[in-house]
């Protein structure tokens, strides 16, 4: 077959094959503008859990690990609130959860019903004018798909008959409150991000199918786009037109399709192109180091130890704190008291002489040499405001302000470091700016210039969508044609 007849072939039937698809991204795009996948936000959580009954606190972090194993070295414990009493956390360095009731030491696990029912009830999320149902217990479901969930499963998924028609899934082996759902979110993630992700619970069971149907269906959309933007311009003429004085032989629907098509190709080709580029495709964006070793070095070559941990005076909390979390730097042990998401207060010890920020900030300085001692530090940057690179977009939490340590190591790495805990929030490598800016930005248009002064962003998305939905509407059309021809 000849090159231009294989051209016209390519894109016809490419076309045929993902036009009602490119309408259903585009559409399905702008509702997911504004109702995300449900998802338990860290605001949600802390906004929802009642504050801690630390009278009822008997048991040191070290004395409840018993419950969970011999190993004494954690990457995270806390103390919070499970079924109305405080219970610790043990995060293991395997990333496996436990919670061990602080004032029995037994092991939370093995959830019953009436017990889930009552931690849903328990929680803020459950109205005082309204009484729970329980739903079922299930190991996944349309709305309980992300990974980040197979630490808690199986969950219990409680009914709150309120209103609003939310549902709360509980956790059978902590007994937490992991995700909640609205009606609302329910309706419009159907024809949102179910749609635009592909996301039906049967595929994506398979994730290994689900990416590869993803990827494949993304290339054939590509090459669809580059055909047919080939065939445009060869087809166009703006001096010597068709029939005196058209840029375009053709007419009707078929015309649209050709001149919308060339007027929103890049844009069309870029947002098929970045979402191919979300899903990392064959390991274009892996880092050829782990963060892992990195992390425990600036931790102090291990995780926290029980048995080093600085133990608070329960009886002089103010109250409402909503949680107590132990960090460590260089080996140096200390808590945060959590109010809300914004409202941490850091503590050293019992002497308030000890409990300065200042001393958080030079232990942090002091530290983060440490991550890659290798590597030169070029600088460190106080970043107090989003930019380009920090930024939190619906559930996507950070918190302010944070350091932000650079490297002249071989992947050009970035460090961002919350002041108000010490803890690392995340690592940004050379090749993760480019997937930055090949997905985000590409797909999502999500510069700070747009963003900062919404609605500007606003509009200039929904624009360019319904554009790229009219295109795809036209090539529906013309596919509708040439199949009952």
């Amino acid at each position: 077959m000849k090159f231009k007849p294989l051209l016209y072939w390519t894109h016809r039937w490419l076309g045929i094959a993902t036009c009602l698809l490119f309408a259903s991204w585009f559409a399905s795009g702008i509702i997911m503008m504004y109702v995300e996948y449900p998802a338990l936000t860290e605001e949600e959580r802390l906004t929802n859990l009642p504050p801690l009954n630390l009278k009822q606190v008997s048991l040191t972090p070290f004395e409840a690990s018993t419950a969970v194993s011999s190993v004494r070295v954690f990457s995270v414990v806390k103390l919070t609130s499970v079924l109305g009493r405080p219970a610790f956390e043990f995060r293991g360095l395997d990333d496996r959860i436990s919670l061990v009731f602080a004032d029995t030491g037994r092991k939370v696990g093995g959830l019953s019903e009436e017990s889930a029912l009552a931690a849903a009830e328990m929680s803020g999320f459950a109205g005082t004018d309204t009484k729970g149902a329980y739903g079922e217990l299930v190991e996944m479901d349309q709305w309980s798909i992300s990974a980040s969930l197979n630490v808690y499963r199986p969950l219990h998924r409680v009914n709150l008959n309120d209103a609003e028609g939310g549902v709360v899934y509980v956790s059978g082996n902590t007994g937490q409150v992991v995700l909640d759902t609205t009606r609302r979110e329910r309706f419009w993630n159907w024809l949102g991000s179910v749609v635009h992700w592909i996301y039906p619970l049967q595929l994506r069971k398979n994730t290994a199918l689900w990416v590869d149907v993803i990827v494949y269906l993304s290339l054939a959309g590509i090459i669809s786009v580059i055909t047919g933007g080939i065939i445009g311009f060869m087809r166009i003429r703006i001096r010597k037109g068709y029939r005196g004085k058209d840029y375009s032989p053709y007419q009707g629907w078929m015309k649209w399709h050709h001149v919308l098509g060339l007027f929103v190709l890049i844009f069309v080709f870029t947002f098929i192109f970045s979402g191919l580029m979300s899903m990392g495709p064959w390991g274009i964006f892996n880092s050829s180091t782990s963060s892992l070793e990195q992390i425990s070095r600036y931790r102090g070559n291990d995780s926290l130890r029980l048995s080093n941990l600085p133990m608070p005076e329960w009886s002089e909390f103010p109250p409402g704190i909503k949680e107590v979390e132990w960090h460590q730097i260089q080996r140096s042990s200390y808590y945060s008291l959590v109010r809300s998401k914004e409202d941490k207060e850091i503590r050293f010890g019992s002497d308030a002489a000890q409990n300065s920020p200042l001393i958080l900030l030079a232990r942090i300085s002091e530290a983060i040499p440490s991550l890659l001692p290798d590597a030169k530090l070029e600088s460190i940057e106080l970043i107090n405001e989003p930019d380009n690179y920090y930024y939190a977009r619906h559930s996507n939490y950070r918190p302010f302000p944070v350091y932000r340590a650079k490297f002249d190591d071989p992947e050009s790495t970035w460090y961002h470091i919350d002041l108000n805990t010490g803890e690392v929030v995340n690592r940004v490598t050379n090749i993760g700016r480019w997937e930055r800016w090949l997905f985000n930005g590409l797909h999502s248009l999500d510069f700070q210039v747009l963003l900062r002064n919404r609605p500007v962003w606003d509009v200039l998305v929904i624009f360019l969508s319904l554009l790229g939905f009219l295109f795809s509407l036209t090539a529906v059309v013309v596919a509708w044609r040439r199949l009952v021809s």
